[in-house]
């Protein structure tokens, strides 16, 4: 009876967390009531130390909002910009590299129209020009690649995807993987979000260019620890391939089952299956050196990351040198 009511009050105090989290994200995009400190105490206190559900319920909040709108009010950019940098650092400091995959993914997504105002540390960086210039470079260099990107997505006997499907479309494909679809009951956010975000009219986006979210947090210690890297890429894969491919759908974390359909392959099943990861792998690489770069790491960092998971990944010569030839080209500009 004693250890019901105890773990009773352990749900109820984990409930309440996250519907606390839940709130702080809804009153981050709605706008107007302002944030009391003692309510960013609490997020800093969620967020913060070992038990890492507070920066996983976070990130998922923050992600779920994508489907209101993408184009935030000034009042909400710099609100963001303060909590991811909070949630970041808390990131790095604790190694929970799944919610920093996600709120890497969200740099790229959330946005506000207005002038670029630097942050004093900005200041002495390189100019990366915006986040339009950044994907127009982007995809003129996979346009000028593309028949030989095309000829390096090696060949599987169902044609299921181009080099624009691999590689994303940058715009689309920065969005990344979001967090799993599971069962795991309470741990999923359940509850709709409010429609009533605040946003900018389209008269207001016409007057200046898109000021993104990564723009202000390049200093952030997580983006230049290559262990972060390696690992949020190796989550991106294997969503991707959990996702795309025909052998791993349904109960594919069964790896029994796995196991099980790979023995019954035929020898062309096996080696369609095999290049259909290197595709993914080649694809996913191009994506992440893109976001790598727009964050500013210097030109070794990406080169030993690449080389690193072009090994893994099993890339021929031609796709390393491809990928590697986008990194001297991209640190250049």
């Amino acid at each position: 009876m004693c250890l019901q009511s105890t773990e009773s009050a352990r749900d109820e105090a984990t409930a309440e967390r996250r519907e606390f989290m839940r709130h702080y994200v809804e009153k981050i995009f709605t706008g107007g009531e302002d944030l009391d400190q003692e309510e960013k105490a609490r997020f800093g206190e969620l967020c913060s130390g070992e038990n890492g559900k507070g920066r996983e319920w976070f990130a998922r909040y923050v992600s779920a909002q994508r489907c209101n709108s993408k184009c935030v009010s000034e009042q909400t950019f710099y609100r963001l910009m303060q909590s991811f940098a909070l949630v970041l650092f808390e990131c790095h400091q604790m190694d929970d590299f799944s919610p920093a995959k996600n709120l890497m993914t969200m740099c790229f997504t959330y946005y506000y129209v207005g002038k670029t105002h630097p942050l004093p540390l900005e200041a002495k960086e390189k100019p990366m020009g915006s986040i339009d210039s950044y994907l127009k470079s982007a995809n003129s260099w996979l346009a000028e690649k593309k028949d030989i990107a095309e000829r390096l997505l090696k060949n599987t006997s169902a044609k299921t995807e181009n080099v624009k499907g691999f590689f994303g479309g940058l715009e689309t494909k920065l969005k990344g993987p979001t967090t799993k679809k599971s069962d795991e009951g309470e741990d999923k956010p359940k509850e709709k979000l409010k429609k009533t975000v605040s946003v900018q009219s389209p008269e207001e986006e016409k007057k200046g260019e898109k000021i993104y979210l990564y723009m202000h947090l390049k200093q952030q210690p997580i983006w230049h620890n290559l262990r972060f890297w390696n690992a949020a890429f190796f989550d991106a894969v294997h969503c991707e391939r959990r996702k795309r491919s025909p052998t791993t759908r349904g109960n594919a974390g069964e790896e029994e089952e796995k196991r099980e359909k790979w023995c019954h392959m035929t020898q062309e099943e096996r080696d369609d299956s095999l290049r259909f990861n290197e595709n993914i792998t080649f694809g996913q690489l191009g994506t992440f050196i893109h976001n790598m770069l727009a964050f500013g790491l210097n030109k070794k960092l990406c080169s030993d990351f690449l080389k690193k998971q072009a090994t893994i990944g099993n890339l021929d010569e031609e796709q390393y040198k491809l990928l590697s030839d986008h990194i001297e080209q991209m640190a250049t500009e």
